[in-house]
């Protein structure tokens, strides 16, 4: 039994170099990790779009074309790669262990596919899923060979009747002009859109709360900044024990800052407290002379304050 043809916007999230990561990692632990990050993109896509089903390492999500412009569209892809990035980095950045899953986590990438077009929705085997010409076409580009053509791993690829029927100027936005071709379904033009640069590392200050926060340090560590940082950041001095990230990911930090020597910011959930379990601190480090001022500031509600005092006297110990 198929529903009546409806318009929409199909989008389809996937992980980029997954086959790779797989065939070099643990497999009791890469498929844990890869989960995470495309449950992460899931989570940001909502409530844009309505997840359809999981396909490995893929998310296929849909969104009535009425509903949608193009700059939502954009947006949702920038906020959604701002997420993955985020997730891909502290994944990186909280574990202590050596095997190929977690070592090999920066590799991963994000590539979207997005078409639009209708669809009908049938029951198979007890399940409900879209289908269609579009939903084909949708799934074909996923091997589109011009990404790689133009040496892009991490790219949005929009079909030319997406941009037409959510009022996207591709030409206004820069966005590179290709052409798939598949038997049966011809030519398409589609526009490819370089996200690449969103996993480089920027210079942009983190903005703090503008409140006041719980505990603030002032340190003049005997260090340089570069081995302070080192000293900071490494994942075995502030885990103290080897961990795998695909073991602990509901404890992973989040990192939400990060310029090398200069400063970083981590945002931290404590599952073991009620109410609002949030603890973020920030740490900031100038040259001076031959050793670093060091200033650490802890925000959290009022419930995380006895963990933000902990966290300030294991500092202390680390850098004295």
């Amino acid at each position: 039994m198929s529903t009546s043809p409806r318009e929409v916007v199909l989008l389809l999230a996937d992980l980029s170099g997954y086959t790779a990561y797989l065939a070099a990692s643990e497999p009791e632990r890469a498929p844990a990790l890869a989960a995470d990050l495309v449950e992460t993109v899931v989570r940001q896509l909502r409530p844009t779009f309505r997840l359809d089903k999981l396909e490995g390492d893929a998310a296929f999500m849909v969104a009535p074309v009425d509903r949608l412009t193009g700059p939502a569209l954009l947006d949702a892809i920038d906020a959604t790669t701002s997420a993955f990035r985020t997730r891909l980095r502290s994944l990186a950045q909280s574990t202590t262990c050596d095997c190929q899953a977690c070592r090999r986590i920066p590799e991963l990438g994000l590539k979207f596919v997005v078409h639009a077009g209708p669809v009908v929705t049938q029951r198979v085997a007890g399940r409900t899923e879209l289908a269609g010409v579009d939903a084909i076409v949708a799934h074909r580009l996923l091997k589109a060979s011009t990404p790689g053509s133009l040496g892009l791993e991490r790219y949005a690829l929009l079909t030319d009747a997406c941009v037409r029927r959510i009022g996207i100027d591709p030409d206004a936005l820069g966005l590179i002009r290709g052409t798939e071709s598949f038997d049966y379904l011809g030519e398409l033009t589609v526009w490819l859109r370089d996200i690449s640069a969103a996993f480089v590392d920027s210079d942009t200050e983190w903005v703090p709360p503008r409140r006041r926060p719980l505990i603030e340090a002032e340190l003049r560590v005997p260090l340089a900044p570069m081995p302070l940082w080192e000293q900071l950041t490494s994942p075995e001095n502030r885990a103290r024990v080897a961990f795998c990230a695909a073991d602990r990911l509901a404890q992973v930090e989040e990192i939400v800052e990060w310029r090398p020597f200069a400063s970083f910011t981590r945002r931290v959930k404590l599952p073991e407290l009620p109410g609002d379990r949030r603890l973020t601190a920030r740490h900031e480090l100038e040259p001076d002379g031959e050793a670093t001022k060091l200033r650490v500031r802890w925000w959290g509600s009022t419930i995380t304050s006895d963990h933000a005092r902990r966290e300030h006297d294991r500092l202390r110990a680390l850098v004295s």
